[in-house]
């Protein structure tokens, strides 16, 4: 019943027009930055140890947009209760899909990975573009009613949400199946501090996931990374790159470091737009 009640009452609220929840925005990034200063350390924390060279007014002006962009992905993330096929057409625009509907053409299935950048929530519409199975791993949330809107929200369009514990099961009985998939993987979260890889990310050693290289190369999956840029307001682009169609022919590691690389690009040409409110940095060295 308190799920219902939570949401029918966001629901109803999703149905506003951008411009109006833009301006809740507004409001909340006011709050958020303002009033309760949403994890201000832990922001400038991250920003200092990205970009070293730069001045705590320089990493100040970044924490603000980046609060900014927040409080609109948050908005966003509430109209995805309503937003209609049309509009997001016109809103998370892909380019270069081309390039991985060759690969599905062909009969493979492909990986695609990106990062906590931008609006990664409308990445649940890439099953539309596919016209396969598209599935993604996640993170359940402890609060159990939130964790059934987060699934409703990315499921709406087709694409299937699976328990980050379930992936491996998940992707063996595809393959065992014979079913053709596009598997979805955000590999820039922070893994425990043991993981057995480290790898070099904004100039610190940090232990991260090496998952969709060991996947791709075990199931000789083609590799392309999702680009997403903001244009403006609630508009994006994702130009989709490949990364590499012979997983199985590269040097271990490879896969990996192309990924970091092309985060790393993003990362630096917009900072503002990385999810900076996590600590991604929790278990670093510096890079030798």
């Amino acid at each position: 019943m308190a799920y219902k009640i939570i949401f029918v009452f966001l629901k109803l609220l999703s149905r506003l027009p951008f411009w109006c929840l833009h301006l809740i925005s507004d409001f909340l990034y006011l709050l958020l930055y303002y009033v309760i200063g949403y994890r201000k350390k832990v922001i400038l924390s991250n920003l200092s140890i990205a970009f070293p060279n730069n001045s705590l007014k320089e990493n100040k002006k970044i924490a603000k947009k980046f609060v900014k962009h927040f409080a609109d992905f948050l908005i966003e993330s509430l109209k995805t209760l309503s937003i209609s096929e049309k509009e997001l057409q016109k809103r998370y625009v892909y380019i270069n899909e081309h390039l991985a509907l060759e690969q599905i053409k062909a009969g493979k299935s492909l990986m695609m990975v990106t990062g906590h950048y931008g609006n990664w929530e409308w990445l649940f519409y890439l099953r539309k573009i596919t016209k396969i199975l598209s599935w993604a791993a996640y993170t359940p949330l402890s609060n159990r009613i939130f964790d059934k809107l987060m699934v409703t929200n990315r499921e709406r369009y087709g694409l299937k949400v699976v328990p980050s514990k379930k992936a491996a099961s998940t992707l063996a009985r595809y393959n065992k199946e014979g079913t053709q998939f596009v598997n979805c993987l955000m590999s820039d979260q922070s893994p425990r501090k043991d993981y057995k890889y480290r790898a070099v990310f904004l100039g610190k050693e940090i232990p991260f996931f090496i998952g969709p290289e060991a996947y791709a190369k075990k199931y000789n999956l083609p590799v392309f990374y999702g680009r997403i840029k903001k244009i403006a307001r609630s508009k994006y682009t994702v130009e989709i790159i490949p990364i590499t169609v012979s997983p199985q022919e590269t040097e271990d590691g490879w896969i990996t470091s192309e990924y970091i690389r092309l985060m790393e690009e993003d990362i630096k040409n917009a900072p503002e737009y990385y999810l900076w409110s996590h600590r991604r940095f929790k278990h670093a060295s510096f890079a030798k």
